[in-house]
């Protein structure tokens, strides 16, 4: 599929801040894009005004640069297609010279049909256990109905006439997809009453417009698709390549709910999990072979749109903690130290010995977010510990035998092995009396990198207390 003038789009409505949904969306987008060298382009959707969100635009375009998928055109950096919202293309005249197209064409119609018409309709057809459809009732009025409908205060809205015919295409992901016209639900709504245009037009003006060569997005657009292909050909204009991943449900096998379809980029980045993680993990998302997870240039260079499965995909919370986790186990100061300061104290970024600190942690969290705990073990003096008074004496003479500075990786085994031979303990009766003195916790990070972390000052401070 190399293709240098390869263009994609992801077109999201502006009514809340990017979330594991949106992505959904995105990253075979993106992905696509840099594999075939071609434009990621982000425009917006954005004709539901009642619920737009101030600031979404800016929020989505932050989300995608963190996540290492930014956007070759969009409204901040602008671009030779803009603008890219739907709003300032509406008022430069691009969907009225289109919605002209089609009324004089004959592909297109003024429908005065009221709710309650439709609602009636709707109840009938299904009394008859017919699917839900528009019968196309207003395709062929006369000028003096029209007339009519207007005097009585009802504003149309505009609806694209389907010629009734088998409707083809072909799809990267499905396969070849054929649909009749007459099963798709009736003349769409194209424009509603109060002049702005739907998706199902504005969508097709827009990518004709801005040059896109292929539409990437989720199965529930098949049937969107299918009437979209005859608007393309009704305005004079080659089909794009089309691509419809699988639908995502939860872990459960059900549809994704509220509470996890709005799960947020920042959510999640606020959590600790690292961008490649987020990627990697949704990239693989329908595939029979794990994602890399190096570079999101190794991602973009695996991804295969014509190797996803079909079959409905599921998002599995769990299983994202777990690469994560995998990932920050092997992640090295140098490429951690820059996203630290989320999650540390400010005067933690002082600290000589923050690199040891990372080192004795990473195989300890699942998201960056455990830190908070960890750092307190190493650095801040555990509460006092309730011990056996067999197990004083014992911490008395551990002091008395810490090696000397600088404590080391293996100052740990050095002085155990001393303790194991003045005292006769062992195995738990050794370690945990030293575990608990030193973080206050039974569990925890390994000790031997945990204690030149802790310090020789440290150390005895909290063996003495």
């Amino acid at each position: 599929m190399t293709n240098s003038t390869l263009r994609v789009r992801f077109a999201p409505s502006p009514t809340g801040y990017m979330h594991v949904g949106h992505l959904r969306a995105a990253l075979p987008n993106a992905l696509v894009a840099q594999k075939e060298s071609g434009t990621f382009v982000l425009r917006f959707e954005d004709t539901d005004i009642e619920r737009q969100v101030d600031g979404a635009e800016e929020k989505m375009i932050a989300a995608l640069n963190w996540l290492g998928l930014p956007s070759n055109e969009n409204i901040a950096v602008g671009g030779d297609y803009g603008p890219y919202n739907t709003l300032a293309r509406a008022e430069r005249g691009d969907y009225k010279n289109a919605i002209q197209t089609l009324l004089s064409s004959g592909r297109a119609y003024e429908c005065f049909a009221s709710t309650d018409e439709l609602d009636v309709m709707r109840k009938l057809q299904r009394n008859r256990n017919e699917p839900p459809r528009y019968d196309n009732r207003h395709r062929d009025l006369t000028e003096a109905e029209k007339e009519a409908f207007r005097n009585e205060g009802r504003q149309p809205v505009i609806r694209f006439k389907l010629n009734d015919e088998t409707i083809v295409f072909r799809d990267l992901v499905r396969g070849a997809q054929k649909f009749e016209a007459k099963n798709l639900g009736g003349d769409p709504v194209i424009v509603r009453s109060n002049g702005i245009p739907l998706f199902t037009l504005a969508g097709v003006v827009d990518d004709i417009n801005m040059n896109i060569t292929h539409v990437i997005r989720g199965e529930d657009h098949v049937v969107n698709t299918a009437q979209q292909v005859q608007i393309f050909a009704a305005l004079g204009a080659e089909l794009p390549v089309f691509a419809h991943l699988p639908m995502m449900l939860d872990a459960e096998g059900q549809k994704m709910s509220k509470r996890l379809g709005s799960l947020t980029i920042d959510q999640l980045k606020t959590r600790g999990f690292l961008p490649q993680a987020i990627c990697s993990y949704m990239a693989g998302l329908g595939f029979s072979e794990a994602p890399p997870t190096n570079s999101m240039s190794d991602l973009a260079n695996w991804f295969d749109l014509s190797k996803i499965g079909r079959a409905p995909v599921r998002f599995d919370e769990q299983q994202l903690v777990r690469l994560n986790a995998g990932l920050l186990h092997k992640t090295s100061f140098a490429d951690i130290k820059d996203q630290l300061p989320d999650f540390l104290p400010a005067e933690a970024l002082t600290r000589q010995r923050l690199e040891a600190f990372w080192n004795s942690a990473r195989e300890n969290i699942e998201t960056l977010a455990d830190l908070t705990d960890l750092y307190n073990i190493a650095f801040e003096a555990p509460a006092s510990t309730e011990m056996p008074s067999e197990d004083v004496d014992f911490i008395k003479e551990a002091a008395n035998h810490l090696p000397a500075e600088p404590l080391t990786p293996d100052s740990w085994g050095t002085w155990t092995n001393t303790l194991k031979e003045a005292t006769g303990r062992k195995g738990k009766g050794l370690f945990m009396p030293l575990r608990l003195a030193l973080t206050g916790q039974a569990h925890g990070p390994d000790m031997a990198n945990l204690l030149p972390v802790i310090g020789h000052a440290a150390t005895l401070e909290r063996l003495k207390k």
